[in-house]
């Protein structure tokens, strides 16, 4: 193993690996000095987006929210609506009312902001005040005495028909009156023993043998050719019943309908729309042919023996009520189904399980509500439901909404309504993430036209002064609302410590403020346990360490893996061909740690090159197998210029079967492959993580701070040694925010950070000889890593010349040494 101190210039002091933020610059002893913050922490680029989204009016200009939960997208939806409610003029109320010669096709009215209550009201007491007085009009002695008159004349023509009747009937045969439907009728009936007997009855008589056969068959012929003789009189006398009738309805109607045209034009008096006074024109005029229903007497009122149902098609169905609404409406629907977006039309049961629909059947959906204004929900819970996008589409393209009737298996299927459809102009909004936007506009092009702005929300900020100070400003609302403790200013620097890391940048901080604020809420928590009236530094770390403890359970696990010795990891010790790289594991509960693995390197003569495992037993990603071609290309531009790298290599991550993505091993397989060419063992207490290109520059990788620390958590439990470390690539040193025990174990040089550049970098620290630098004419120094590296690939070729030519070891052609183009 080198020294560690031969390597000065690329180790990463204590001071680098942390940003603090300090507490004496915060201006303020607790946040109860704070003013709660206002609007949003940042997000300008996102709220401009918005702004712009809610104030155009032109056609396809709706808004998809991109971001993460918890960065503020739906608190910035909420305050730029509620800016717009102020400005906006409320939208109209819908109502819909039968048409009534064509039930199954309901009307929709239109009517200014609360005045479509005034109109359900208006029918509605109109309604109640006709049950009472038409009954009541008709009962009066005028009234009465034209229908007595009517009926009594009828009676009179009658009896003089009954009476003809009578002169042609045996005396055998004479009038039997019964009462039906229409009435008493008389019908002739056979007399026996002195009695009147229906006709029906003579069957049952003959069978209990209180009647002959002969005398049976002889009633049965007479009232054949009695009922023949008579027919045309019994015609006569119904037709006088009928028109009696007749002309009474007439005479009600026509004593009743201005009764009706007064009561409902007064009721249509408040409203100055044009349509309003032709649905009351209709409903007078349908009203009047449906009185004789209503022409109860006040006795039976009293017993509630009106028909509801006639009077139920002249409600008023309030479809959508913007009585209470100030400035557009704002829809904000939780549960985006189908049903709950375009709304249904819901069948009502009928006596005998029959269900039925009409315009009271109807139910508005929240895109109706919103008709006039903006309708938010959330874009993933929304198309899960395959029927929403397209009907989304269909509405926003054309503008009208149509009712979607209610699927029921009790439905009559002639009872299918068709309402008028709502012209629907309404703003969505709808909240998802970047991967969801670029799965639509990849997929569905009218995507785009109909939603042509994107409010991009960033889950990272500037950290600045102005963004610290609002990160107060944002605990201190949140202690307001939520009547938490104070945070003190050494608890406000170690939650923006928290943020930084989280943001994985220490020039950033994250703008999940979710996050944030769980952290504060379980830091109050912990600050009660420990009595204090004030959240400390010690209640925010501790609520960080619990909340670690409650999610680790998947880390612990594969520590006891390693120290059983079920996954085999040493950091001690140096094996040629083998490293151990640095990987991180991310769970759904939204942890993630780092865990290093060993990567091992095999090589040999021949003609296959780099073999990936991983790829070949699907266990990894494209980004992964574009790293293992990288070094490819990377021993191709080092080794390949003066002769053809007849070379078999194969790379595996050992113990590794859950598959592994991304191309941050990248520098540890070439340092793998570099090791078992060169036959030089590479230190196992050090470990490797980054991008590498072609050309053996290192990239940043992310999730270094969980890296660094899942690798010296594993060396501390098996013994710091004091020349343990990891190596990263010098772009990731602004990402370090690692915790204090790693930061300890440095400034005590128990381990050890190292930043670099490139690959040549990393090979003294790893091997403890020298890289090698190519120089004209001569090559890489032969006791140098590379020059060893190419001496073994020129034994290569040597090997495959000789094997596929034939030749004797001395006829192989030589090769030049190399000259960079």
């Amino acid at each position: 193993m080198p020294d560690t101190a031969s390597f000065p210039d690329f180790k990463i002091p204590p001071d680098k690996l942390r940003w603090s933020c300090d507490p004496d610059r915060l201006p303020f002893q607790s946040t109860d000095e704070l003013k709660p913050l206002q609007g949003l922490l940042g997000q300008e680029r996102a709220q401009k987006a918005l702004t712009l989204g809610t104030e155009m009016r032109g056609p396809g200009y709706n808004i998809f929210v991109c971001g993460l939960s918890g960065t503020g997208r739906l608190t910035a939806v909420r305050q730029i609506l509620e800016a717009r409610q102020q400005q906006g003029k409320v939208a109209p109320d819908l109502c819909y009312v039968s048409r009534f010669r064509h039930a199954e096709q309901p009307r929709l009215l239109r009517l200014p902001p609360g005045q479509g209550r005034r109109l359900q009201q208006a029918m509605e007491e109109a309604l109640s005040d006709l049950k009472r007085d038409i009954p009541r009009a008709l009962a009066s002695e005028e009234v009465q005495q034209r229908i007595r008159a009517r009926f009594q004349a009828a009676r009179r023509r009658e009896e003089q028909l009954l009476k003809q009747i009578e002169s042609q009937l045996e005396p055998d045969f004479g009038l039997l009156w019964t009462h039906t439907h229409a009435g008493h009728e008389p019908e002739l009936a056979p007399r026996l023993d002195g009695e009147l007997v229906p006709l029906m009855e003579l069957d049952a008589r003959l069978e209990a043998g209180a009647l002959p056969l002969e005398g049976y068959r002889y009633l049965h012929a007479q009232h054949r050719l009695l009922l023949t003789e008579c027919g045309p009189i019994f015609t006569d006398i119904r037709r006088l019943h009928q028109e009696a009738e007749a002309d009474v309805q007439v005479l009600e109607r026509a004593h009743i309908r201005p009764l009706i045209q007064k009561r409902l034009k007064t009721a249509a008096a408040p409203f100055a729309d044009e349509t309003i006074q032709d649905y009351f024109r209709e409903a007078a005029h349908a009203l009047t042919e449906d009185s004789g229903r209503l022409c109860l007497p006040p006795a039976a009122e009293k017993e509630g023996g009106h028909d509801e149902e006639v009077l139920h098609k002249y409600q008023v169905n309030l479809f959508v009520d913007n009585a209470e609404t100030a400035g557009p409406p704002v829809i904000f629907e939780t549960a985006p189904t189908y049903k709950n977006l375009f709304g249904s039309i819901d069948p009502i049961p009928e006596h005998g399980g029959i269900w039925r629909s009409d315009f009271a059947s109807i139910r508005a959906g929240s895109l109706h509500r919103a008709n006039g204004g903006y309708l938010v929900f959330d874009a993933q819970d929304a198309f899960a439901d395959p029927m929403v996008w397209p009907v989304l589409k269909r509405v926003l393209r054309y503008g009208q909404a149509d009712i979607p009737p209610q699927d029921h298996p009790g439905a009559m299927p002639g009872t299918m309504l068709k309402p008028d459809a709502v012209s629907c102009e309404v703003k969505v909004i709808v909240l998802g993430d970047g991967e969801l936007y670029d799965a639509l506009a990849r997929e569905d092009e009218s995507f785009i036209r109909l939603f042509k702005v994107k409010a991009d929300f960033d889950t990272i900020l500037p950290r600045h002064e102005d963004s610290i100070a609002r990160y107060a400003d944002f605990l201190r609302r949140i202690c307001y609302e939520e009547h938490l403790r104070a945070c003190d200013r050494e608890a406000v620097a170690a939650i923006v410590e928290c943020g930084v890391r989280l943001a994985g940048r220490q020039n950033k901080i994250s703008a999940r403020l979710e996050v944030i604020a769980d952290v504060l809420r379980e830091a109050d928590y912990w600050a009660g346990k420990a009595c204090s009236s004030l959240i400390t530094r010690a209640a925010v770390e501790q609520a960080l360490l619990e909340q670690e403890a409650r999610l680790n359970l998947s880390e612990a696990e594969l520590h006891e893996f390693i120290d059983e010795g079920i996954l085999l990891l040493t950091t001690q010790g140096s094996v040629v061909g083998q490293v151990n790289g640095l990987v991180v594991y991310e769970t759904a509960t939204d942890y993630s740690f780092g865990i290093p693995v060993r990567l091992t390197a095999t090589t040999t003569m021949g003609n296959a090159g780099v073999v990936n495992i991983e790829r070949e037993a699907n266990l990894s990603d494209a980004t992964y197998h574009k790293g293992v071609l990288i070094l490819s290309g990377f021993l191709n531009h080092a080794f390949g210029y003066d002769k053809p790298l007849m070379l078999n290599a194969s790379l595996c991550v050992e113990q590794s079967y859950q598959g592994i993505a991304g191309d941050s091993a990248s520098v540890a397989e070439v340092i793998a492959v570099l090791s078992s060419l060169a036959g030089l063992p590479v230190e196992q207490g050090i470990a490797v993580t980054g991008s590498v290109n072609q050309k053996g520059e290192l990239q940043p990788v992310g999730g270094v701070n969980e890296k660094i620390e899942g690798f010296f958590e594993v060396c501390r439990r098996q013994g710091l040694t004091g020349t343990q470390g990891v190596i990263l690539p010098v772009q990731n040193v602004a990402d370090l925010m690692l915790r204090q025990p790693v930061i300890d174990a440095v400034a005590a040089g128990q381990f050890h950070l190292y930043a670099i550049r490139a690959i040549d970098d990393a090979l003294p620290i790893l091997m403890g000889v020298p890289a090698g630098t190519w120089e004209p004419e001569r090559g890489y120094p032969p006791e140098s890593v590379n020059g060893r590296v190419d001496d073994q690939l020129r034994r290569f070729v040597h090997q495959w010349y000789r094997l596929h030519s034939g030749a004797a070891s001395g006829d192989a052609p030589a090769l030049s040494v190399p000259y960079p183009l």
